[in-house]
């Protein structure tokens, strides 16, 4: 970690924040561009908070000069938003994130820059669902770890590591996107005995944490819709964004949407080949991905193969 020293170009205030010195890509990324590092994510850094005035962005543009008359209405907006927080400093990296967005918005920010605030506030939230998995790397790569693995956490037979295997799994698919195939995982789980792993809690707060991504997801998904419908930037960056608006789509469980949006990409002259190929990546997952649950999650006994089917590649 190395220490940055920060200006609030609100009040002046100065602070000292710690970002990592390094980063690597050692677990490779998903779909919709999120990255991965061994260790620390450079994300949970990369937007601050000013412990003083709650002012929030990234670390770059604490350097970009505010007009005076913006100001005052901005901190006014930032103490109505930090009522309720005690010190800035115990903030999430989400929540940092979230303020981030306000501000930039509040600044007139276009919309694909406040979308990619809350992009990457979902990341910081996805980063405490799903760990370290090395090199899972975009869609069709994470479906083939999943079609490869699942027969082998089916035929195990120890109550402690089928658990901690299903949660694994469960981890994998929701990088993957794959809704339904997660909640297939975690209701697999629960059919395993209680071996003391307070299982339990665990899938409660799995939930939670995903719910709490969805609706950055969501966030993220009308911001770059309305930049979308204003037209923003030019033709190749349009199609980047409506390749996230697919994608997104489908991580929220629209598939049709999704479809709709990924086909369009693909046959859309002006994407970059990069963009087509992820879209065409995407589509050949969005095929053989499950439309619907087919575990319920409500039987707690022995019988944790039963009710899914080895998904096709």
């Amino acid at each position: 970690m190395q220490a940055v020293q920060l200006v609030d170009p609100l009040d002046g205030h100065s602070f000292e924040v710690f970002v990592p010195a390094s980063s690597n890509g050692l677990g490779g990324f998903d779909s919709d561009g999120c990255s991965y590092a061994k260790g620390m994510q450079p994300r949970q850094f990369e937007v601050v908070t000013s412990p003083t005035t709650m002012f929030s962005a990234p670390l770059e543009a604490f350097q970009e000069p505010i007009p005076d008359e913006k100001k005052t209405p901005l901190l006014e907006m930032l103490i109505g938003l930090g009522r309720d927080v005690d010190d800035a400093r115990s903030l999430k990296p989400s929540e940092r994130y979230e303020l981030a967005a306000a501000v930039a918005r509040h600044l007139g920010k276009d919309d694909f820059t406040v979308g990619e605030l809350y992009l990457q506030a979902a990341w910081t939230v996805r980063d405490t669902i799903v760990g370290f998995l090395p090199g899972v790397v975009g869609a069709s790569d994470a479906w083939s770890k999943f079609v490869e693995t699942l027969p082998q956490v089916r035929d195990l037979d120890n109550d402690r590591g089928a658990t901690i295997a299903f949660f694994d799994m469960a981890r994998l698919t929701h990088r993957g996107g794959f809704v339904h195939e997660r909640d297939d995982m975690l209701a697999l789980s629960a059919r395993i005995p209680e071996v003391g792993m307070n299982a339990g809690e665990k899938r409660t707060e799995f939930a939670r944490r995903v719910g709490e991504e969805r609706r950055l997801l969501e966030k993220a998904r009308g911001a770059f819709a309305s930049g979308l419908e204003a037209q923003l930037g030019d033709r190749e960056l349009r199609s980047g964004y409506r390749f996230l608006v697919g994608d997104l789509s489908r991580r929220l469980g629209e598939f049709d949407r999704a479809r709709t949006e990924l086909e369009a990409v693909e046959l859309d002259a002006s994407s970059g080949e990069q963009t087509r190929s992820l879209a065409r990546d995407v589509l050949a997952v969005l095929k053989v991905q499950a439309r619907a649950r087919t575990v319920g999650a409500e039987s707690t006994e022995s019988g944790k193969g039963d009710g899914v089917q080895t998904p096709a590649p």
